[in-house]
C-alpha cells in the first residue's frame, strides 16, 4: 500500500505534463490533496525498514549472545543491490544507447557508492530523468544497515551482559541521534531538498521505527498498554493520523517542519504496531493473500514504477497521442499493470534467485 501510494504521487505529478490546465480543474485539485501525500510511502519505508532490521538485530543477539554484522550485510546486499544496480544500469547504461536525445546530470559514481541520496540534492533539480530518483531512498537505507549493523556490532561487543538486551541502552544511543537530527534540520529549514533528501534529516523515521522494535522486543510496559486498547481508541489515533497527513502542508508550516518526519514516523509506528501486536485490531492486512504477495514485490513496485512511466512517456511523445479522459484511465490502467507485471517478473526471475542465497548467512 505505501509503494502504491508513492505510484498515486507520481502518476499524478505526471499527469501534469500531458494536461497543462489540469492543476485548474476542481476534480484534479480534490483528488491531489491525496495523492499529493503519496510520497509519505516513502516515510512509511524508513520506518518499517528501521523497526524490521532492528528487531532481526535484536532477536540474533538474543538467541546466539552475538551479531554477527558481515553476514548482515550480505543479507542484505542480496536483498538490496540486485535490483538497485539493475536500475543504475537501465539509468546509465541502457537507455544512453536506445534513446538519442536521453541524458542525465546524475553522476554514476554517487550511485555506486549509495549516495545517490546526495546526488538528488546536488543534481536532481535540473535533471528530468525522474526514474533514477527512486533510489535516493535506498542509498539513505543502505547507510543505515552499514552504520547501524556497525554501532549495534560494537554495542555488543563493550555492552552486552549475558544476553540482556536492555544493557545496550538504545533508547539513549537513539534520542541522541534524533537530537542531532532536529538540530540539523533546524539549521537547513529554509533548504527543503536538504531537508527532504539528507540522511540526517531523515533518521527520524528509521529511527523510531528502530525504537519502536526495542521496545516492542523487550515488552516494554506502555507498549504492552497500546496492545490492549479499544477499537474505538484505535479508530480515533487513525482518524487524528489521517487528518495530519491530509493537512501536513499547513500543520507543518514555518518553523513547524521541522517536527513533520518526527510526527508522521509515530504514526506510521502506530500502524505497524496495529498489525504486528494490537488485541482489537480493526483489520489485519496480513490476512489478505494479495496483500502479502504485493508486499514481497514491493521493493519492485516502488523501483520499477517510474521506469514505466518513463516508457509510455516516450510512446505517448512517439506516436503523438492526444490525451483525453478515456486514454487517461487506460494510461493509468496499463502503467500499473506493467509496473505489477515487471515487478512480479523481477521478483520471481532476478531477485529470489539471490535471496535464497541469504540461508547461507
Amino acid at each position: 500500500m505505501a509503494a502504491f501510494a508513492v505510484f498515486i504521487f507520481h502518476y499524478f505529478s505526471e499527469l501534469k505534463s500531458f494536461f497543462p490546465n489540469l492543476e485548474d480543474q476542481v476534480s484534479y485539485q480534490v483528488l491531489n490533496v491525496f495523492a499529493s501525500k503519496g510520497n509519505l510511502g516513502v516515510n512509511f519505508f524508513f520506518v518499517l525498514s528501521g523497526f524490521l532490521i532492528t528487531y532481526l538485530i535484536l532477536h540474533e543477539i538474543k538467541t546466539t549472545q552475538r551479531f554477527n554484522y558481515g553476514h548482515f550485510l550480505i543479507r542484505r546486499a542480496l536483498r538490496i543491490w540486485p535490483l538497485y544496480f539493475a536500475i543504475v544500469l537501465i539509468g546509465f547504461g541502457v537507455f544512453p544507447l536506445l534513446f538519442e536525445s536521453y541524458q542525465t546530470e546524475h553522476q554514476l559514481i554517487n550511485y555506486i557508492f549509495f549516495i545517490s541520496n546526495f546526488d538528488e540534492i546536488w543534481y536532481g533539480a535540473q535533471d528530468q530523468i525522474n526514474f533514477l530518483t527512486s533510489p535516493w531512498s535506498v542509498s539513505v537505507e543502505e547507510q543505515f544497515y552499514f552504520i547501524w549493523g556497525l554501532i549495534l556490532f560494537i554495542l555488543t561487543k563493550l555492552f552486552l551482559q549475558k544476553g540482556k538486551i536492555k544493557s545496550l541502552q538504545l533508547p539513549t544511543l537513539i534520542g541522541f541521534i534524533l537530537i542531532i537530527s532536529i538540530v540539523f534540520r533546524w539549521q537547513n529549514a529554509a533548504d527543503h531538498r536538504l531537508i527532504y533528501y539528507h540522511t540526517l534529516s531523515v533518521m527520524p523515521d528509521i529511527l523510531i521505527g528502530a525504537l519502536l522494535a526495542y521496545f516492542y522486543f523487550v515488552k516494554a510496559k506502555f507498549v504492552e498498554w497500546i496492545k490492549q486498547l479499544p477499537k474505538p481508541v484505535i479508530l480515533l489515533f487513525y482518524f487524528l493520523g489521517l487528518v495530519m497527513i491530509i493537512t501536513k502542508n499547513k500543520l507543518f508550516s514555518g518553523e513547524l517542519i521541522l517536527w513533520e518526519r518526527y510526527c508522521t514516523a509515530l504514526f506510521f509506528a502506530f500502524i505497524i504496531l496495529d498489525q504486528i501486536g494490537l488485541k482489537f485490531s480493526i483489520f489485519n492486512l496480513g490476512q489478505v493473500k494479495v496483500f502479502n504477495y504485493l508486499g514481497k514485490i514491493s521493493y519492485g513496485l516502488y523501483m520499477y514504477h517510474l521506469v514505466v512511466l518513463f516508457l509510455l512517456k516516450k510512446l505517448i511523445t512517439h506516436f503523438n497521442i492526444t490525451l483525453n479522459l478515456w486514454w487517461g484511465i487506460l494510461h493509468f490502467i496499463i502503467a500499473i499493470g506493467l509496473t505489477v507485471l515487471i515487478s512480479a517478473i523481477s521478483y520471481r526471475y532476478f531477485e529470489r534467485p539471490f535471496l535464497k542465497l541469504k540461508q547461507r548467512y
